[in-house]
């Protein structure tokens, strides 16, 4: 009589065999592998069946879209930092005119205008007179050449003039007499008085007031010397360094009187 009762109860080997065994420390949910993507290296499905190389395009278009966004990316953050520095450095936007820092604004820009008006003005005012007197300096220069020049035409006429005078009187040293050289010294300093006279200059007056006096006195020493018996000597006048006053003369004068101040330096001969 057979029993209804399977035979074997127990488990099956094989089955038992492709089990996985467990360790204690992990657990069935570690064991289990996630059904999300396609195992490690498989082929990703977009990239074409298995086997078959990559399209070079695709390659070039992953390239280029990573150079887009890093260009973007930069383009964006140049953009963010030109608007900070205006931000930093843009003036700040004009007040409303009719506000009280608008009219303070206005009426600071007017006065900033009007101070360049007037420093305009006062540096053409400048130039203007720097002209002027740079001009008034030019016609004084020439004013003052033309009056020296004619001051030494005339001062050499006038010394021709003295030449010509003494030229028609008799020198005192042709004389005979002490009486008639007198006279011949009286008579040239007549000559002299009348070219001193016309002379402007105070300093050579003086010096011929001195050769005029000592000639005089040397005349009078003449007159003297038939009655007293005692000789005449003519004493040349000299300047307080103790030059003759004739050679001071000869080199301030003009050169045409030279002659006649050689003459008049020697009555006694």
């Amino acid at each position: 009589m057979v029993s209804d009762t399977p035979r074997d109860q127990g488990p099956d080997p094989a089955s038992s065999d492709r089990a996985p065994r467990l360790g204690a420390h992990e657990s069935a949910a570690d064991s289990v592998e996630p059904t999300t993507g396609p195992p490690a290296g498989a082929a990703d499905p977009a990239d074409g069946p298995p086997g078959e190389p990559a399209d070079p395009g695709d390659a070039a278009a992953g390239s280029s879209g990573r150079t887009g966004a890093a260009g973007f990316a930069g383009r964006t953050g140049g953009r963010a930092g030109g608007s900070r520095w205006r931000a930093a450095f843009a003036p700040a936007s004009a007040p409303d005119p009719q506000s009280a820092a608008g009219q303070r604004q206005r009426r600071r820009q007017r006065l900033f205008v009007a101070g360049i008006a007037v420093a305009a003005v006062a540096v053409v005012v400048a130039l203007c007179a720097g002209a002027l007197s740079v001009v008034s300096a030019v016609h004084q220069m020439r004013d003052r050449n033309d009056s020296a020049r004619a001051n030494r035409q005339l001062r050499v006429a006038a010394c021709l003039e003295l030449e010509q005078r003494l030229n028609r009187l008799g020198p005192p040293g042709a004389a005979t007499t002490p009486q008639a050289r007198a006279a011949a010294v009286q008579n040239e300093n007549a000559a002299v008085r009348i070219y001193v006279g016309e002379n402007r200059s105070q300093r050579e007056q003086e010096w011929w007031r001195q050769l005029l006096d000592a000639r005089t006195a040397y005349a009078e020493a003449l007159a003297q010397q038939a009655k007293t018996r005692t000789p005449a000597f003519y004493v040349t006048p000299r300047t307080g360094d103790g030059r003759a006053v004739t050679d001071q003369l000869v080199d301030s004068a003009p050169a045409s009187c030279a002659g006649a101040i050689r003459r008049l330096a020697t009555p006694d001969l």
